[in-house]
């Protein structure tokens, strides 16, 4: 009997390091995980990190990924490129210098990025007594107090000797087993992946790595770089350099892509399923602009939009206020000069244009947002603020709200599930449990569409008035063109979506419709005693020999009237079908039309040809007329052109 405990399945994490340039990031990840992470020449050569490194280690139940980033300010874009995938800090201090401009600065990173748990790293304690220790570690509960790094343990170290390392690794494993959640997000977002390094090898092709930020992927499955439309599919598939047939969320992730160069990719595209997200220009956002930021942000105002590992060049627009001060939070609209691939709830750091400086950051509130006009803009900030908590806050009813209001904001046209997950990133079975039984949409799945009750009341609220006013006006017509219908209220929707709302309508004995026609449900046609008169006059003359086929003008010329007094009992005969349009200003009616075509079956049965001259002998008309009604008979298949003749079918 095997008496062994089955191991506990690896935890993932990525953790990242911050702080001033020399104060021994890289150093410190080499003593934790035996992997110097400056792999490029000009780095080992110059001493300090120029872009982003990477390497690993297992540390009790947690398969660690270490990110370890630049600390010079002006490799501060490199830095963000990695930061952003991180779960937990390491803000490195180094005992001789203590707190530093790169130290306030990726430190602010952090904390606008999310972050919420880290331990702070002493370094080079070597070098001091422990005096300067202590005053050092005053500084440092100074500066994070009231952060989320307030109660982090303070860890004094040496790398060079490895003094502290072990109580180091003893203090993560208990920070990360206390405070790092299992994740539940593997199954409940699509798979993203923002690219921080693409290279290639020869026998295998394109590479790309990145922290999986969202979701699960495959070896073998189809893959798209956004905001591009190309798509590849994942050869092999790398886990902290191991072979693996799956990646998850908090994995440094090695793909081997099929089918795309590597000159077509670079840092900053995400990888997700084809088809799934919809890169957008404008983002509503809550921003903060830290209080250290130089000037207020007004409209227009240039920046440089940091968010997973791209860089994009936008221009500030405040909602509700002309400016956001420093210290302030504000709601704000960002107008990008390139389209960025973001979800609701994802963070993003602003910096300077110029000269570059972090300035503040905050979270995604729409990802796929319109100008706004500015006599909409009191009740949109309010919306806008509700949005704010209800993505900050990822409870099942705040996320409901939250898909609610973007549902509303589509007003009629609605939102289909696959633009839901691109503005949340979740998935589509996620999505159907946090939507099922909301009592405030309505889920037409014709079209495949979500619609708020109020816009889905509203436009059958319009369908039925605009079918009134049609009745209004043709008091004898049997209902309005469908096709009219739909050019005025619903130009811009689908088939699908304007039958099922008449459907609705229709179900719920509030219309009647036909293949063609929409009517009020209570609309009857009554002619008045003159129409009655006017309607036998018209038959009459139509069904007589003489008048065999005309236009309506000449028919209002024998009754002496106006056109204007036959339209309405004209072609409400139409529609009953005691008339018949011959060609598109040419009637007969439908009795003669009868009798002339049982003449015909008659006088040619089936198979049997005629010519035009043939028909015009046996109805003694014109080839005016003639040709038409044969076009007609063709059209309604009781004819068929073969060369000059036709055969009856």
């Amino acid at each position: 009997m095997n008496l062994n405990k089955e191991k506990s399945p690896l935890r993932y994490i990525t953790v990242g390091t911050a702080g001033h340039i020399d104060h021994g990031k890289t150093r410190l990840v080499q003593a934790l995980t035996g992997t110097n992470t400056d792999r490029l020449k000009e780095e080992q050569k110059r001493g300090i990190t120029i872009d982003l490194g990477f390497a690993n280690t297992t540390i009790g139940p947690f398969q660690i990924g270490f990110v370890d980033v630049p600390g010079h300010e002006r490799f501060v874009k490199n830095m963000l490129a990695g930061i952003a995938g991180i779960q937990f800090l390491l803000l490195v201090v180094a005992a001789d210098e203590s707190i530093m401009p790169q130290t306030r600065e990726h430190f602010e990173i952090c904390r606008l990025l999310g972050i919420e748990n880290g331990i702070v790293v002493l370094t080079k304690r070597d070098l001091v007594d422990s005096e300067l220790i202590n005053l050092v570690t005053q500084e440092i509960q100074e500066f994070v107090k009231g952060t989320f790094m307030e109660n982090a343990p303070i860890v004094a170290i040496d790398s060079h000797t490895g003094r502290g390392i072990k109580n180091l690794r003893s203090i993560l494993q208990k920070k990360l087993i206390s405070n790092i959640p299992t994740p539940d997000s593997v199954f409940k977002h699509v798979f993203r992946l923002p690219i921080d390094r693409v290279f290639s090898l020869t026998g295998f092709g394109t590479i790309v790595t990145g922290t999986t930020c969202n979701g699960i992927v495959r070896k073998k499955e189809k893959i798209q770089a956004y905001p591009y439309k190309l798509e590849s599919r994942i050869r092999n598939l790398q886990i902290y350099g191991k072979e693996a047939n799956e990646a998850t969320v908090g994995q440094r992730t090695a793909l081997n892509l099929t089918g795309i160069e590597k000159t077509q990719l670079r840092r900053g595209l995400v990888l997700g399923p084809p088809k799934v997200f919809r890169p957008s220009y404008i983002l509503d956002v809550s921003m903060e602009l830290i209080s250290s930021a130089p000037t207020a942000l007004q409209t227009r105002t240039p920046v440089r939009v940091h968010h997973g590992s791209n860089e994009i060049i936008g221009r500030i627009y405040p909602i509700g206020s002309r400016r956001i001060s420093p210290g302030e939070t504000g709601l704000t609209q960002i107008r990008l000069e390139e389209p960025i691939t973001a979800c609701a709830g994802d963070r993003f750091i602003i910096r300077r244009y110029s000269p570059l400086m972090t300035i503040g950051g905050g979270i995604i509130l729409n990802s796929r947002a319109r100008k706004r006009k500015t006599s909409k803009l009191a009740k949109e900030c309010s919306e806008l603020q509700k949005l704010q908590k209800n993505w900050i806050d990822g409870h099942r009813d705040r996320l409901m709200n939250s898909i609610l209001y973007y549902v509303k904001e589509e007003n009629f046209r609605g939102i289909s599930l696959r633009e839901l997950q691109s503005r949340t990133g979740l998935t589509k079975k996620v999505l159907y449990k946090i939507l099922q039984g909301s009592q405030d949409l309505i889920f037409c799945e014709a079209a495949d569409l979500f619609v708020s009750i109020d816009a889905f009341s509203e436009l059958q609220n319009q369908i039925i008035d605009k079918t009134r006013t049609f009745h209004s006006k043709h008091p004898l017509s049997k209902g309005i063109p469908k096709e009219e219908l739909k050019e005025q209220l619903m130009s811009w929707a689908s088939n699908n979506y304007f039958n099922a709302i008449l459907q609705d309508l229709q179900e719920t004995h509030r219309i009647r419709s036909s293949a063609h026609t929409v009517a009020d449900f209570k609309h009857n046609i009554l002619l008045t005693p003159s129409q009655e008169k006017l309607r036998k006059q018209i038959l009459k003359i139509l069904d007589t020999h003489h008048h065999k086929a005309l236009k309506i003008e000449e028919l209002a010329g024998i009754l002496q009237k106006n056109v204007d007094d036959l339209n309405d009992v004209f072609f409400f005969l139409i529609q009953r079908g005691d008339i018949s349009r011959i060609s598109e200003n040419l009637f007969m009616g439908t009795n003669k039309i009868e009798q002339w075509t049982k003449l015909l079956i008659k006088t040619y049965p089936s198979g049997n040809s005629f010519s035009v001259s043939d028909f015009k002998n046996l109805f003694l008309i014109t080839r005016k007329l003639a040709i038409p009604f044969l076009e007609y008979l063709d059209k309604n298949k009781v004819t068929r052109r073969v060369s000059d003749h036709r055969i009856v079918l």
